[in-house]
């Protein structure tokens, strides 16, 4: 009896592990990671994922005027001057140092990831964040309540 329970408690882990890689693997496979970092005062705290099929979605953490997660889809030109701007790539080197008390952004598409501090950075980079910016602000706009929402 012993070995009949050990069993089924393996079986009832390895479904669960399963279960959480799959979740995993869907957000590590977005087109755009984009985060913000906590510091130690009201720094906005937020995680972004942005999809080929122009699907959002956003997790607000602290700090942010849309709490919760947030299912939605960028308006088409939207996507498309993002998804242009990203094809250019960065060709900057990004000394990053760590800073107490500042938060970090965290960029993550093609294959790299970028952690830098918004205030520091100039170029391609800039343009990319303020695009960002930009479309979560438009996502987080009028968002009530912690609910999923369609967009």
């Amino acid at each position: 009896m012993k070995y009949v329970m050990i069993v089924l408690i393996m079986v009832n882990f390895s479904c669960q592990s399963t279960k959480n890689t799959a979740t995993d693997t869907s957000k590590d496979e977005a087109l755009v990671y984009y985060s913000k970092g906590s510091c130690m005062g009201k720094c906005p705290v937020y995680d972004v994922w942005i999809y080929e099929d122009g699907s959002v979605f956003y997790s607000g953490i602290q700090h942010v005027s849309a709490k919760g997660n947030i299912k939605t889809k960028l308006k088409e030109e939207e996507f498309r001057a993002l998804k242009t701007i990203l094809n250019k790539g960065l060709n900057e080197d990004l000394a990053f140092k760590k800073v107490r008390d500042w938060p970090i952004t965290t960029l993550r598409f093609n294959g790299k990831e970028y952690k830098y501090y918004s205030s520091k950075i100039h170029g391609t980079l800039k343009e990319i964040d303020n695009k960002l910016k930009k479309a979560i602000d438009s996502i987080t706009l009028g968002y009530e309540g912690d609910e999923h929402k369609e967009g």
